[in-house]
């Protein structure tokens, strides 16, 4: 799946929420939201279950932001039911710079839902996620088809693996992110304010 085009991948996404929401595909735009097709709680569960079917993948349970806040800690990314600067600048590193104006001025951490059901996020989301699923078996190099839950087989010589879930990956980028420029940045600003602090 890893080598489906952004196109190819809205276009099958298309293709599940509109017989999903029983809709016609031209109804369905990239900028659209699936709340405003007439998604609801339910629909949301059979899309997602779909999408891990057809496109080979396993969506993560929570938002990347959900994600961070239980590895930054709270108070860090939201306060008050509101993203911080910090929280705006994780997210901004995660999201493409198309999507900047999304982040700009006050955001009220509900409001972000609406966010995260653009169907253009799932489509990117969705190809970030293939790029873990082997189309080819490691050990021979056979087709590596679906078999039973979230685990593919390699059709050849049978071997089988289990697919990174999206909440692995998430939160994997989330460690990184924190290591590598969080916490020096933190180290810096406690350091600066320990040098210059003025001595009473």
């Amino acid at each position: 799946m890893s080598h489906m085009t952004e196109s190819e991948v809205f276009d099958n996404f298309a293709q599940i929420v509109a017989k999903s929401l029983r809709i016609e595909p031209s109804q369905i735009a990239p900028d659209t939201h699936l709340t405003d097709l007439g998604a609801e709680s339910l629909d949301l569960i059979e899309i997602t279950m779909e999408t891990e079917t057809q496109f080979h993948i396993f969506l993560p349970d929570k938002s990347i932001l959900e994600t961070a806040v239980e590895v930054f800690g709270p108070g860090i990314l939201e306060k008050d039911g509101y993203l911080t600067e910090e929280g705006k600048q994780l997210l901004l590193r995660r999201m493409p710079e198309t999507d900047a104006r999304a982040f700009e001025g006050e955001i009220a951490v509900k409001d972000l839902q609406h966010y995260f059901l653009r169907v253009g996020t799932w489509v990117r989301m969705i190809q970030g996620l293939a790029q873990y699923t082997p189309a080819e078996c490691a050990s021979c190099g056979g087709p590596m088809v679906a078999s039973m839950g979230f685990r593919m087989k390699c059709a050849q010589c049978g071997l089988e693996i289990t697919l990174r879930s999206g909440e692995e990956v998430n939160r994997e980028w989330v460690r990184e992110y924190y290591d590598k420029e969080h916490r020096p940045q933190a180290e810096d600003l406690i350091s600066a304010t320990a040098v210059y602090q003025p001595v009473l």
